[in-house]
């Protein structure tokens, strides 16, 4: 069956994730992509100027899907968002690992301006998601900080259990649930503008953390 072109330009995408996750960058030629794509090299370059530009489309596409994963779960469960969203996130790169690892620069050699800028818009708006949930109505700079670490954290861990696949699912979803709770109680200990912060938050019941509610200094 003939696809149309935005199905085309789709499938290559889809086989540029899965190259570039099991190949360095350098190592997979446009003739590769055309031939694992069941295409032409003059096709190839009709949707894309070159392997570059396919690359990054490719990037942001796994980047906009995981992103999307997340903020859908947490919406769907905002009594529960924290649990929902890290739950979404690791199913959604157990079952799309190619472009997880791309993303992360898994076989792509050493990060461009480009990649890295899309990595940064994606971990900004996994913040803002995370931010919205938990329903603050200021966010100090600290707590900010402490919360990209975190999601960080989440991404180097999510690498190594897609490699051992250990713990399992549900254990590490409550091993990083744990984590951001531990997160944000160390900033609100160290800066009062976070306790006062977090103490006025209206989400984090759906995080797991409500006793910092009544525990945070006024």
């Amino acid at each position: 069956m003939r696809l149309d072109p935005q199905d085309r330009r789709q499938a290559l995408i889809g086989t540029a994730l899965h190259l570039f996750a099991s190949r360095p960058y350098g190592a997979v030629s446009v003739d590769d992509l055309a031939r694992a794509a069941g295409m032409s090299r003059p096709l190839v370059y009709h949707y894309f100027a070159n392997k570059f530009e396919l690359f990054l489309a490719a990037l942001e596409q796994a980047a906009d899907q995981l992103v999307l994963a997340v903020r859908s779960a947490s919406v769907r469960e905002p009594e529960d968002w924290l649990r929902a969203g890290v739950d979404a996130y690791l199913r959604h790169v157990r079952e799309d690992s190619s472009g997880y690892l791309t993303l992360l620069g898994h076989g792509s050699g050493t990060a461009t301006s480009e990649q890295e800028a899309i990595l940064d818009r994606m971990r900004e708006r996994l913040l803002e998601a995370v931010l919205e949930a938990m329903r603050l109505a200021e966010v100090p700079e600290l707590l900010r900080s402490v919360l990209r670490g975190w999601i960080e954290l989440v991404a180097q861990v999510t690498r190594d259990w897609l490699r051992t696949r250990r713990p399992d699912r549900g254990a590490l979803v409550e091993l990083l649930r744990e984590l951001f709770g531990a997160t944000v109680r160390t900033a609100a200990r160290h800066d009062p503008q976070v306790a006062r912060s977090l103490a006025g938050g209206r989400g984090l019941r759906g995080a797991g953390i409500e006793l910092l509610i009544a525990a945070a200094p006024s």
